[in-house]
């Protein structure tokens, strides 16, 4: 019977009660020697407008310190070069080359995990535990049906690589719902006091991480009233949250104030089921709602192969990869047409 090592990764900005409280339950059932929570850096098209890396792993850090098995990771961020799954699993598999891994991650990660880098390899070397999360419909894919255990406590029994379904994790809170209460207040004292003192933010965080939040004031953004008309840079980012927090693919921004009458931003993503895009559209609705942004309109929700959103200002395009292909939104906006239209533009003005 090996003993098990888990690797559990995130941007955790901030690391909240929904990931402890769902390790904690794994770890009752598996009984890990460790669990290493990796950091990992913000993707590239996401405006650094919360905490600093050095922020959010002090914050895991003190989330953390009363778990003795549980080990704050940096092994991603000082990686010089690029960082894939595959890389941190064979780094682990260095240092505990007699245990045998367990690669945790949420259902929306694992609709997706065909794409990862070298995603064939990276299962013939870890166990694949699979944490449920509130609105997914999980399809096993072919490849990985034969792997599936009925048991969960039977992983460290088995000597080849496992699926886990773990289902006694389904704790709903997003670390996009508790940056959208922070970036509500002002940068001043008080105004975090009180909320403390409410217990609004104890639903979600440690008490050492909202401590931490006074100190460092990490998520305090200008002040602004939700009734107040949100600018389209604000909406494009609360949108890309919302889609990267459900793991949408090949998320793209563009700019089209320039040669366009209907919006000033428009988003394409891929999802990888009509199940994954019907969620995300849903998701980026739900959260402007809460924010006072209701849609203009809602197009292909009942059929989930491409599903429109208009915010006004900025209009989302969620769609299946092959949909996406065939009609190439991205073309239309390319820069020989950008050319066009402007040359037409100054035409007709003049």
């Amino acid at each position: 019977m090996k003993k098990l090592i888990g690797i559990f990764g995130g941007t955790f900005d901030p690391i909240h009660l929904g990931h402890i409280n769902s390790i904690n339950r794994l770890n009752e059932r598996l009984k890990f020697e460790q669990v290493h929570w990796v950091l990992s850096a913000r993707p590239p098209h996401k405006e650094d407008t919360t905490a600093s890396i050095e922020q959010r792993f002090e914050m895991l850090e003190l989330a953390l310190s009363k778990y003795p098995n549980y080990q704050p990771d940096d092994c991603e961020i000082v990686r010089k070069k690029a960082s894939y799954t595959y890389d941190t699993i064979q780094f682990f598999r260095d240092q505990y080359p007699e245990y045998a891994l367990c690669l945790i991650i949420g259902a929306d990660s694992f609709i997706n995990l065909h794409t990862w880098h070298r995603y064939q390899e990276l299962i013939e070397q870890v166990h694949i535990v699979v944490m449920s999360r509130p609105g997914y419909s999980l399809e096993i894919p072919d490849y990985m049906t034969s792997r599936l255990l009925q048991d969960v406590n039977q992983v460290s029994e088995v000597d080849t690589p496992s699926l886990i379904l773990f289902d006694e994790s389904d704790y709903d809170i997003s670390s996009t719902q508790i940056r959208n209460i922070l970036s509500k207040l002002t940068a001043k004292q008080g105004e975090f006091t009180k909320l403390e003192q409410q217990s609004e933010l104890k639903k979600f965080l440690s008490v050492s991480v909202i401590s931490y939040i006074l100190r460092q004031q990490n998520y305090t953004l200008a002040p602004q009233k939700i009734e107040d008309k949100m600018k389209a840079e604000q909406i494009k980012n609360h949108v890309v949250d919302a889609i990267e927090d459900l793991k949408g693919q090949d998320i793209r921004v563009i700019d089209i104030k320039d040669i366009s009458d209907f919006a000033d931003i428009m988003i394409v993503v891929s999802g990888t089921s009509n199940v994954h895009v019907k969620a995300m559209a849903r998701e980026a609705s739900t959260k402007l709602r809460q924010l006072g942004v209701k849609p203009l309109g809602e197009n292909g929700a009942d059929i989930g192969e491409w599903v429109l959103v208009d915010f006004g200002d900025v209009v989302l395009h969620v769609m299946r990869p092959e949909v996406r292909e065939y009609y190439d939104l991205e073309k239309l906006w390319d820069v020989d047409v950008r050319e066009l239209v402007k040359q037409h533009r100054e035409q007709s003005d003049s």
